[in-house]
């Protein structure tokens, strides 16, 4: 293993939100222009206990929660506040659409579960760039059940991946106007027996991947398609070509995943996880279509992070001479941000993980982070947050 090189970086900026920020991304678009989506318990309700994350207690009891979309405009170094969008229930996820067609199209999910959508585009209305398309629930779901997370499917522009307080993971279509397309009870692709934290889809390709964490220390995946068994395109949703698989080796929740576009020599998909287990994780995984349904998957690393770790963003990707190398950047709960570099051989050999740099100056648990998109010539620009102390920090860090 190499030695540690760990550097602990500082704020060139930071501000103090209005209400807790839970998640945050920069548009593909406009990259100059980040969205916070926050999370707020009402004052006459019991505030959650700071030993827990922001989710844990939220399915136990029926609690009223409010929150907001925040814009952000990143100009010369500093960060500027652009618009604030008042929303009726509180914000636990939000993602910029990844087809660049549709990169200023975001989709969010709320503490209601309401998904809606909006775009942002500053061309238009520079005071007030995001506008509010549509927002629509999935029927078959009950009312009190919260969408703990969303992302877009990698393979269709009109699919979403929602995950639910009651463990489900559900994938939805939507029509022409950005609402969920009613098409009877579907049903879950993968459920959980707690909390459904986070779900992802595999890069595109067909058939395709989905993955999803649960609060039960689960990761399970499924192999599935577009495509109806007789080849041709599904109108609506998706079908599972088996039942869904576990992939254990984590010691709490499930609460981060990022597949990856490399793959091993022998064909596996290369996974990378994060877990309330404060380790970060780096798997070898076989779909079940290409394994005859058989459970394959091999651990090619981990490492301690110091906190738990709720989200996980790609920020670069090398792969020459039979080896690959990740940058990612890890949200980590109370113990702060990090960008974490993961390289290793591509022929299934043991992988190395390091810390380049730390940020700890957030006085409470790092749920959000992001990095301003595009290259940096070694420089990675990033923003994160920070839940119960409100706090926004600009921060840089080398990555050569």
């Amino acid at each position: 293993m190499s030695p540690e090189r760990s550097v602990a970086v500082a704020s060139t900026q930071s501000l103090v939100l209005d209400l807790p920020p839970s998640c945050i991304e920069f548009c593909p678009t406009h990259p100059k222009y980040f969205v916070v989506g926050t999370y707020n318990l009402m004052k006459d309700e019991e505030p959650p206990n700071e030993s827990e994350d922001a989710g844990s207690s939220v399915a136990k009891k029926t609690q009223n929660r409010n929150g907001s979309l925040v814009v952000f405009r990143l100009e010369n170094n500093s960060v500027h506040h652009v618009q604030t969008v008042s929303h009726p229930s509180a914000i636990l996820d939000l993602h910029f659409c990844p087809f660049p067609s549709r990169h200023d199209i975001m989709a969010v999910v709320s503490s209601t579960g309401t998904l809606s959508i909006f775009r942002l585009n500053p061309g238009t209305d520079a005071s007030e760039p995001l506008k509010h398309l549509a927002t629509s629930r999935i029927s078959e779901v009950p009312e009190g059940i919260l969408f703990l997370s969303g992302v877009w499917d990698t393979s269709n522009a009109s699919s979403i991946a929602i995950t639910t307080s009651t463990g489900e993971v559900r994938v939805v279509t939507l029509d022409s106007s950005w609402r969920i397309i009613d098409d009877g009870d579907s049903g879950p692709v993968i459920t959980h027996s707690l909390e459904a934290w986070t779900v992802a889809f595999s890069p595109a390709e067909d058939p395709f991947m989905v993955y999803s964490g649960g609060d039960d220390s689960e990761l399970r995946y499924a192999s599935c398609t577009h495509s109806s068994e007789d080849g041709e395109k599904a109108g609506v949703g998706l079908r599972t070509l088996s039942p869904p698989l576990n992939l254990r080796g984590h010691g709490a929740g499930v609460t981060a995943i990022l597949p990856i576009a490399a793959r091993l020599a022998d064909g596996a998909r290369i996974l990378v996880t994060g877990s309330y287990d404060d380790t970060i994780r780096i798997f070898a995984v076989h779909p079940p279509h290409e394994t005859y349904d058989l459970r394959k998957f091999k651990k090619l690393g981990e490492k301690n992070l110091g906190g738990g770790v709720w989200r996980l963003k790609l920020v670069e990707l090398q792969e020459r001479d039979g080896r690959c190398c990740l940058r990612v950047l890890a949200s980590c709960m109370h113990a702060g941000a990090r960008i974490v570099e993961l390289e290793g051989p591509l022929d299934g050999g043991e992988w190395d993980i390091r810390v380049l740099a730390r940020f700890e100056e957030h006085q409470s648990m790092n749920y959000g982070s992001d990095c301003v998109p595009g290259p940096g010539q070694g420089r990675l620009k990033c923003v994160s947050t920070s839940f119960y102390d409100k706090l926004l920090c600009l921060w840089e860090a080398d990555i050569i």
